[in-house]
């Protein structure tokens, strides 16, 4: 089984930096390790207000069914600090070191 992933890409203004971060600590990666075959919740920031989010899953279909547990915690807590709209995507890991299996 490969696994899958959400990636999600957005910006955030310095002012809201701290507010988002705590928001995806306490609200959203709760529901993301509350999802059938969740394995790992990473952001990274690349500077400048821009960053990126991984969430790992065991499979691509269970990373697609977790949107319907993750989508509803991020309009309620993250969207409103985001400066500008996210854009996502779900893909099938294709190289892996094991760590997550």
């Amino acid at each position: 089984m490969s696994m899958g992933a959400t990636v999600v890409t957005y910006s955030v203004d310095d002012a809201n930096a701290e507010k988002l971060r705590l928001a995806l600590q306490d609200h959203l990666v709760p529901a993301a390790r509350s999802a059938k075959g969740y394995r790992g919740f990473l952001v990274l920031d690349h500077g400048e207000g821009k960053r990126t989010g991984v969430v790992l899953f065991d499979s691509v279909d269970e990373a697609k069914a977790a949107q319907s547990v993750i989508g509803p915690v991020a309009g309620r807590y993250i969207y409103s600090l985001l400066s500008s709209p996210s854009a996502g995507s779900l893909g099938t890991a294709i190289v892996g070191d094991g760590v997550f299996a």
